[in-house]
């Protein structure tokens, strides 16, 4: 993708590293991944303290073989992550809050 940065490691710890000199250590923040590097940058965000975006926007693939046949498909498998490095998964409600978006009205 133009422009986006390189999924590298080194490159994404100091991004994270950056984040927490310049916001704070307790600072939210996300990494996306594009296409078959979604599952990668995902891990490495979850495992890192951070938030992870999925979807089909960057991604149609569960793996090379298979189309995933939803965005539920991509979050499932962000989920399985979370358990992985036991992070807690917002509701839908949670995540709303994280992004300061006000409530849905009734």
């Amino acid at each position: 993708v133009k422009n986006a940065m390189p999924v590298d490691r080194e490159v994404f710890d100091f991004y994270i590293r950056t984040v927490k000199r310049l916001f704070g250590e307790d600072a939210p923040w996300c990494a996306a991944g594009i296409g078959p590097n979604q599952i990668v940058v995902n891990e490495w965000a979850i495992a890192a303290g951070g938030h992870a975006r999925t979807g089909l926007e960057d991604n149609m693939r569960l793996d090379r073989e298979r189309l995933a046949p939803s965005n539920a498909a991509l979050v499932a498998r962000a989920v399985e992550l979370c358990e992985k490095y036991e992070r807690p998964v917002a509701s839908w409600q949670q995540a709303r809050a994280i992004l300061g978006l006000a409530a849905p009205a009734n």
